[in-house]
């Protein structure tokens, strides 16, 4: 099957409004998202209101994170292996399976943290099943010639569920502690149908299903192999992962010091619509921005300013409102960044090995987040609020400093900034690597990984979206 035609006609593709399936992806995702927002502001605050301990809520953070990460490789090798389909409706299930098992722990009064923690930690893996068999899903539904209108129109819906999901979370949460983790196993229906009703083949293809492939466990590296050929793909994967470490640590810190200058839940909520409706203006100015600002300008602008926005939380902690204006200005040109590169990345990958690409991209990126809620809450508790956002801005430093040094970061301009024929040398050597690798293992992959497949905060990554139901 050439590349493009999953189900899609290439040329004169219908507007995207007029995509049913894409549609159908975006309204029950979009569900999800505003679910997910529900819940991820009411845990942090559910843990605080019942142990007294940022650690002990960081410890629940750390646990989903710790599951999404160990479980993304595993993922890509089963979504290039199985129906994707059905690892999309079971792993939608299971999360609605353990989210309502928080739902009824906390109404019946006994939310004890080390089952908690053990639901997160199933909620983590079953996360990162959903993302790797996502990942391939919208080039399989779009045609690549919209595939960064349908990565803008995600941006969108993520940032529009953001900024309804932290100022419900937070009202729902003052009305009854249940009702926030209830609203979210609700949510996990509605992508599940969706998924159910998507009538274009998700794959893997037949011939992909029933072709000789090696031990799971040498397939795991296939996915590194290609991004390790690839200098502009090992940048970002590098730069995405730091960033997201330290951004990580930036979200969990924002709730907490917020509480600890005495917000409501409310307040808390409303200032994370704040930040979150700025980077909603990103996401609306994204194509705007992306034809007019290069990539390597767009990188340093968003380091630079993520710098002053975090030191600026530690004197307007007190002040909910400023805070989320502070860091909401300090995000708003991360979505173009998301748009560009998570087009790009999907654009260039072979579907028969895209879940194992993606996900390794996604696993790599975090890899190193998971340790920031309990490493931000240890510090905390030990030294105060302010320490943990004094030290994530020192790294937000050292890390926009390096951008400057970076020979990379010179390829972010000119073909790499728009998204068309990224480092198509790079990429033609990437898939020899990884075939020559699978070849060895006895995979064979030379004559099966075809032509492009078609997820998912900072987040570069492609639409399968892991930040958004985990």
């Amino acid at each position: 099957m050439t590349d493009g035609a999953r189900g899609v006609p290439e040329q004169d593709p219908p507007s995207l409004w007029r995509n049913r399936d894409y549609n159908l992806w975006w309204s029950g995702t979009a569900v999800s998202a505003l679910g997910t927002g529900v819940s991820r502001l009411a845990l942090p605050l559910l843990m605080l209101a019942v142990t007294g301990s940022a650690a002990a809520a960081g410890v629940v953070g750390t646990c989903a994170s710790a599951g999404l990460t160990a479980g993304l490789l595993p993922a890509g090798v089963a979504a290039d292996r199985c129906s994707r389909r059905a690892l999309l409706t079971g792993a939608s299930l299971t999360q609605l399976a353990t989210t309502g098992t928080v739902c009824w722990t906390v109404a019946a009064g006994h939310p004890w943290l080390p089952l908690i923690a053990a639901l997160a930690l199933a909620q983590g893996l079953a996360s990162a099943v959903f993302a790797g068999a996502a990942a391939p899903l919208v080039r399989r539904i779009v045609p690549r010639a919209q595939l960064r209108a349908a990565f803008a129109r995600a941006e969108v819906r993520d940032h529009s569920a953001e900024l309804a999901g932290a100022p419900l979370g937070g009202t729902l949460f003052a009305l009854a502690r249940w009702v926030p983790f209830l609203a979210d196993a609700l949510s996990y229906a509605a992508v599940t149908v969706a998924c159910l009703l998507i009538r274009t083949p998700l794959g893997p293809d037949p011939a992909e299903r029933a072709a000789r492939r090696p031990p799971s466990g040498r397939d795991l590296g296939a996915g590194l192999a290609f991004v390790r050929g690839v200098p502009f793909l090992r940048y970002t994967l590098v730069w995405s992962a730091l960033m997201n470490l330290l951004f990580t640590g930036v979200a969990f810190m924002f709730v907490v010091a917020l509480r600890h200058h005495g917000a409501s839940s409310a307040q808390i909520g409303s200032a994370e619509g704040i930040a979150t409706a700025c980077g909603l203006g990103g996401a609306l100015a994204c194509g705007w921005v992306v034809r007019r600002v290069s990539g390597r300008r767009l990188v340093l602008l968003v380091s630079w300013m993520l710098v002053f926005g975090v030191a600026g939380l530690v004197p307007l902690a007190a002040w909910p409102w400023a805070a989320g204006l502070c860091l909401g200005a300090s995000i708003v040109f991360v979505t173009p960044l998301n748009a560009v590169f998570g087009a790009a990345m999907v654009a260039a990958v072979p579907d028969a090995m895209a879940a194992r690409v993606l996900t390794s991209v996604n696993m790599a990126v975090q890899s190193c987040g998971w340790l920031a809620p309990v490493l931000c809450g240890a510090l905390a508790d030990a030294f105060g609020v302010a320490v943990p956002l004094l030290a994530i801005t020192v790294g937000l430093a050292l890390l926009a400093t390096t951008h400057h040094l970076a020979p990379t970061a010179v390829h972010l301009d000119g073909p790499h900034e728009t998204g068309d024929g990224i480092g198509d040398e790079d990429m033609a050597g990437a898939r020899a690597e990884a075939e020559v690798e699978a070849d060895e293992s006895g995979d064979g992959a030379g004559a099966r990984h075809g032509t492009g497949l078609g997820t998912a905060k900072p987040r570069v990554e492609p639409d399968g979206q892991p930040g958004d139901d985990a």
